[in-house]
C-alpha cells in the first residue's frame, strides 16, 4: 500500500508505504543521532544489521515507512508485546521533521482506533529523557508521562515511559478529581 499526503503547510507531499526491509534498511543506515542513541541504548549491541532483522521480523501491518522524494524518511508501527499491550516506535533519518506531521495525523485518525477497535487496552513508548524532540512527538500524539526510568538504558541513560489509554475515546488517561 502506498498513498501519498500533501501537507499544505510544507508545501510538499510524503509518501507512506507498507514497511519494507528496503525502507528499515535505509532508514536504519541513515539514522539522526538521537534516534540511534535512544534506539541502541536499549539493545545488547551497535548491530544495525541485528535491528534491520528484528524490525523487519516484528514490522507487522500497522507498520509505515514515510517517503520524500523516493527516499525513505521515517518509519513508525507497533508491535503487541502482551495481552492488551503494544509498544510504540518512530524513528528516521534527519528529514524525520517533514513527516512528524503525516505520522502524528495517521496514529491519532488511524493507529489508535485500529488499536481501539482490536482491544488493545494500553500502549507504550520508551524515550530517551534527553531526547526531547522524540518526547515532544509522542506528547503530540498522545502520550503521557507515567514514569522516569532512572539507568533503565545500557549505559544507566534515563528513559521516559510514556503510555495511552485506549479504553478512553482519546487514548489519554481519565482525569480525576480529589
Amino acid at each position: 500500500m502506498s498513498v501519498t499526503i500533501l501537507d499544505p503547510e510544507q508545501d510538499h507531499m510524503i509518501r507512506m508505504h507498507t514497511a519494507s526491509r528496503e525502507g528499515i534498511t535505509h532508514i536504519v543506515r541513515n539514522l539522526r543521532d538521537r534516534d540511534r542513541r535512544e534506539i541502541f541504548a536499549l539493545r545488547w549491541d551497535d548491530d544495525e544489521d541485528a535491528l534491520i532483522d528484528n524490525i523487519t521480523a516484528n514490522a507487522g501491518p500497522l507498520w509505515r515507512v514515510w517517503s520524500w522524494d523516493n527516499a525513505p524518511i521515517a518509519v513508525s508501527g507497533v508491535v503487541p508485546v502482551r495481552p492488551g499491550v503494544v509498544i510504540c516506535g518512530a524513528f528516521g533519518t534527519e528529514q524525520y521533521r517533514k513527516a512528524v506531521r503525516p505520522i502524528a495525523h495517521w496514529a491519532r485518525t488511524f493507529i489508535i482506533p485500529a488499536l481501539q477497535r482490536s482491544n488493545y487496552h494500553r500502549a507504550e513508548a520508551y524515550a530517551l529523557a534527553s531526547n526531547t524532540d522524540g518526547r515532544a512527538f509522542i506528547e503530540l500524539i498522545g502520550g503521557e508521562v507515567e514514569a522516569l526510568l532512572q539507568g533503565y538504558g545500557r549505559n544507566r541513560e534515563d528513559f521516559l515511559l510514556y503510555t495511552w489509554d485506549l479504553t478512553q475515546p482519546t487514548g489519554r488517561r481519565a482525569r480525576h478529581c480529589a
